[in-house]
């Protein structure tokens, strides 16, 4: 067993595969041979647990009988003994088309808890609960629970041979399959069938669907039976030929739940998905049989027009490549026989191809699209234009290539893949003797509705939301809005029609979005992702919740980035031209109230969002002096309540959590952790000094920060304050300066010369007089000067600068890139933190002749201008009318100067690092004796120096190197009410403090072995 910290900050098992086929740690059902692993004690959200398995090699639990049900519910009852938490399922429910199982099971099973699945927003992911003998509960998908990950022996993939059918039956798979329209109900369908040696028909998998919906003559409109039915046990779909059920394609809301009168299932609709219907209605249906093994001269006559080899779909030949090649080898062998390579028109296409190839042992066939050209646009190599796409996963993604399709448990999916490698291909060319349906004659362009503008060619106009009265919306009541006048979310095709958009001040909402965690992203008016704007580094689903795009419209480029649906933003709306659009819905009402002192009402406890910048103890104070605290999260809900409320102005904000630097953690007012939501990475640590928490208005997750920096804050308290209780007014200060403050420059000095602070020290005086400490904006009265230091163990290449070692880069790079490079290097873009550092890049900016990166951004930063390893602007260098509001990435200029460019810019660069060193920890005797030895001699100028010695919250002393402390030589009486440590310089003995006295301290490297 590996056990391995992930970026969630919890602790989950991954488990060797060993080749004899057992598994340390999982469960076999020995009827079965299918395996099951319980983490009972983990916390990951839906998509973390999901990622969880597979890195196993497995999946989410998938539950497809009552027999495999019962063996969960004895399985967990010993290890639970049914008191346990609740835990994720691989139900996840896609938006467009319903409740399923994540690894492609079929849904032929329910087994939901009264009232399940909820109606509620959000609630799209699947769990057992103990507590009602693990019946089946529909949850939000961002709570950290438990999760069960579930892995089945091999499946012997089906036979391939079509045999032969007598006419009007036709050929698939081993089988004979007719379509009859004749209405009847189901029974009677079934005997129509069984007449004829077969049954209603089995959909045994994706490729028997497609070829239904492809070669039957199946029609949109038609709605016929089909042999799935649940009469013999309710609630438990079965094929009527016995035939174990491996394939479900249910329609949105389907199977119905709360209704035990629809036991006959029929198919219907554009892509052929599935419905449960009252038996006694009367439908056409379609009938299955075995085929023959040899031939009776009565076939039905199939690819006509089609050379040998080539099959016939509507009005074109297909043909399957005999060799694997390249994406432009296969695109000329497709020209040598006066074809393409495929493209993919409509959904019923895409069926065909998926019966031509779904079933065979190669994993991707080329089509013919790509975007070799240019990064955000798809193209067809005939130069059709692009009106279908069926991406999977996490595709297309930001990546250029060529597409090819899938096959396997998910066939038909399309991935976007190097077009030098080798895949075989499917080649396409219009039929001898088809005739295509000419385009219809063009006509007139109708007028956009008032307030409204058209986008490009395309006939349709789009508007910006909300009007001035109406409040910003989550991605699902944008899109809901848009559909009920008439329209739908904003979908782009092309650059040019991107610059048709007009610019707004924020991001906005568009169509685009990936709503189920096994397909790509789709428009959510159903037209193509045949374009792609992606900001750079976009998307990357942080946190594993971002799955709905929007718009920057404030850049100029107007890139778009991914983000977590449930965010507040403006939107697009687009609406065909000359329609007039319907009245729009009720506004939404807020499930606030606000109180007369500014306080929000939520669920009955009471939130302020203070907007004065402070650190977080003077926070922490203005909750307290209005009879609350900084804010406690105990629930998801709680938590988009607040993010909600955060991400409508830009901020990070104080929040009550108290961190320790062993990373465990606890509210400030002593309430238990209940719930908890870090970004990714956090809490990290970087400086040791990060023992406050803050959430982000982008995300609404935590981060840790050190608790000195100024940032918004929340409050919470539990109902109003007593009638007679009151604030202090705050009185606004007079001109001028007060007496004993000098004036320059409109600003006010006060030099304290007989009084010595620590820096925080210092900083909480002057605010107490009213002012801050002093910020130098004039080099001219710096003094450049600095001691000396002995050179660092770096490599040759390193300056030391400080504290710091510095290197130049002279290859030109991008930001992204330069990052990279030094991260490589064990190093990150330089930090200008001082005059020095600044003096020194801006030396070999002048004598490179060369703009160079440092390691300042607000892409990665919450918005702000930061350097990527968290520290604030303590000192800047800008140059004229900089820093630009739309580019985010920032270089020193041959003139010291620093300037902003985009990222994409290629240039120079310095990297920065330290020796890597900590506070010492003292392991034994005799490095005791060895530091006792060297510090004694500074005991008449200091007391003691500061060692890497921290109390957590439950009292534990630790070493901060992570050593284990089995050695201690406390003084007398030690350690006391302090929360970290030091050694005395009188007599070694260690004594705690206070972390912000002023002290010397020691480091601590480990050796390097030369």
């Amino acid at each position: 067993m590996i056990t391995q910290t992930t970026d969630f900050g919890v602790r989950f098992k991954l488990n060797m595969m060993i080749n004899s086929g057992a598994k340390e740690h999982w469960n076999k059902h020995i009827t079965t041979g299918a395996y099951y692993q319980l983490n009972t004690q983990s916390a990951l959200t839906w998509a973390q647990a999901e990622a969880s398995c597979k890195q196993q090699a497995s999946s989410l639990l998938s539950i497809t009988d009552p027999h495999q049900q019962a063996y969960l519910t004895a399985l967990l009852g010993l290890e639970g003994g049914g008191q346990g938490d609740k835990l994720w399922t691989g139900l996840i429910k896609n938006p467009e088309q319903g409740w399923h199982w994540s690894n492609g099971r079929a849904f032929r099973y329910l087994n939901w808890d009264s009232g399940h699945p909820l109606p509620n927003p959000g609630h799209d992911c699947g769990i057992v609960d103990p507590a009602v003998q693990y019946l089946w509960q529909s949850s939000t998908c961002t709570k950290k629970l438990g999760y069960i990950c579930y892995s089945e022996r091999a499946v012997t993939p089906p036979t391939t041979g079509t045999g032969f059918c007598s006419r009007p039956w036709i050929p698939y798979n081993g089988h004979c399959f007719h379509l009859n329209r004749a209405q009847k109900k189901w029974s009677d369908a079934q005997q129509v069938c069984r007449k004829e040696g077969g049954d209603l028909v089995s959909i045994r998998n994706v490729e028997d669907q497609s070829f239904v919906i492809s070669q039957l003559g199946y029609a949109s409109t038609d709605e016929l039976w089909i042999g799935l039915n649940d009469k013999k046990t309710e609630r438990l779909f079965d094929w009527i030929d016995h035939s174990a059920v491996t394939f479900t394609s249910w329609e949105l809301g389907k199977p119905a739940v709360f209704s035990d009168a629809e036991d006959c299932v029929l198919i219907r609709g554009e892509n052929g998905n599935w419905a449960d219907r009252v038996c006694d209605e009367k439908h056409g249906f379609i009938c299955m049989k075995m085929s023959a093994s040899q031939p009776s001269g009565d076939e039905v006559e199939q690819d006509v027009g089609c050379k040998t080899g080539w099959k016939r779909h509507g009005s074109y030949c297909y043909f399957v490549g005999t060799e694997t090649k390249t994406f432009d080898e296969a695109k000329n062998d497709c020209k040598t026989s006066d074809s393409y390579l495929a493209d993919v028109s409509n959904g019923v296409d895409n069926a065909f191809l998926v019966s031509l190839v779904g079933l065979r042992p190669e994993k991707y066939f080329w089509l013919g699209l790509s975007n070799q050209n240019d990064i955000d646009q798809f193209v067809w190599t005939n130069a059709n234009s692009v009106r279908f796409t069926h991406w999977n996963a996490e595709m297309p993604g930001h990546q250029q290539g060529c597409v090819a399709m899938t096959t396997g448990v998910f066939a038909g999916l399309w991935d976007v893949m190097p077009c030098t490698n080798k895949e075989k291909y499917i080649c396409k060319h219009l039929a001898e003797g088809a005739v295509l349906t000419p385009a219809p004659p063009t006509q007139a362009p109708l007028k956009c509705a008032d307030g409204w503008t058209p986008i490009g060619a395309r006939n349709f106009c789009y508007k910006l939301f909300p009007e001035p009265s109406e409040s910003k919306r989550t991605w699902y009541d944008a899109r809901d809005y848009c559909r009920t006048i008439g329209g739908d979310l904003l979908s782009i095709h092309s650059g040019l029609e991107l610059t048709f958009v007009k610019r707004a001040s924020g991001t906005v909402w568009i169509g685009l979005s990936a709503p189920d965690p096994v397909t790509g992203y789709v428009w959510s008016d159903g037209s193509p992702v045949n374009f792609l704007h992606w900001h750079d580094g976009e998307p990357n689903n942080k946190n594993n919740v971002e799955s709905c795009a929007e718009f920057r419209t404030y850049l100029r480029s107007g890139s778009w980035s991914d983000v977590n649906c449930a965010k507040n933003n403006q939107w697009l709306c687009q609406i065909r031209t000359g329609a007039t659009p319907k009245p729009p819905p009720d506004p939404v009402i807020p499930d606030y109230n606000k109180t007369s002192d500014g306080w929000l009402e939520w669920n009955g406890t009471q939130y302020y969002i203070n907007k004065k910048k402070m650190a977080m103890e003077k926070a922490r104070r203005f909750c307290q002096q209005r009879h609350g605290d900084l804010v406690t999260i105990d629930s998801e809900a709680e938590r988009v309540f607040l993010w909600n409320q955060i991400s409508k102005s830009q901020g990070s904000y104080w929040i009550g959590l108290d961190v320790d630097l062993d990373g465990t953690y606890e509210w400030m007012d002593s309430s238990p952790v209940l719930y908890q939501s870090w970004n990714e990475g956090q809490p990290d640590f970087k400086y040791h000094d990060e023992n406050c928490a803050i959430m982000g208005y982008s995300t609404g997750f935590w981060h840790n920060y050190n608790c000195g920096f100024e940032y918004d804050s929340i409050c919470k308290r539990s109902g109003s304050p007593p009638a007679n209780t009151t604030v202090a007014p705050t009185v606004a200060p007079k001109g001028g300066c007060p007496p004993h403050w000098k004036q320059l420059n409109h600003k006010c000095y006060s030099i304290i010369k007989d009084q010595k602070e620590t820096w925080n020290g210092a900083r909480k005086q002057c605010k107490d007089m009213g002012g801050n400490l002093a910020s130098i904006s004039s080099r001219h009265v710096e003094d450049p000067s600095f001691p000396d230091s002995p050179e660092p163990t770096t490599s040759s290449d390193y300056v030391k600068i400080l504290n710091d070692s510095v290197k130049v880069v002279t290859q030109n790079m991008s930001w992204d890139a330069a990052k990279k490079h030094c991260e490589d290097d064990g190093a990150r873009l330089v930090n200008l933190r001082n005059n020095w550092s600044q003096a020194y890049v801006e030396m070999l900016a002048l004598n490179l002749k060369a703009p160079l990166w440092i390691g300042l951004n607000k892409n990665q930063t919450n918005g702000y201008f930061r350097y990527i390893d968290g520290w604030f602007l303590k000192f800047s260098h800008w140059g004229n009318n900089e820093p630009s509001r739309d580019r985010p990435c920032v270089y020193v200029d041959v003139d010291g100067k620093w300037k902003t460019a985009d990222c994409k810019q290629i240039m120079n660069s310095v990297c920065m690092k330290s020796t890597g060193g900590s506070l010492a920890s003292i392991e034994h005797p005799f490095e005791q004796d060895f530091i006792q030895s060297n510090t004694h001699i500074f005991k008449d100028s200091h007391s003691s120096f500061w060692i890497g010695l921290f109390k957590t919250h439950k009292g534990e002393w630790l070493w901060l190197d992570k050593t284990i402390m089995d050695y201690a030589y406390w003084d007398e009486d030690q350690p006391d009410d302090g929360s970290h440590g030091g050694i005395s310089t009188s007599d070694g003995t260690w004594k705690t403090s206070n972390q912000g006295f002023r002290r010397p301290y020691i480091c601590k490297t480990p050796q390097e072995i030369v």
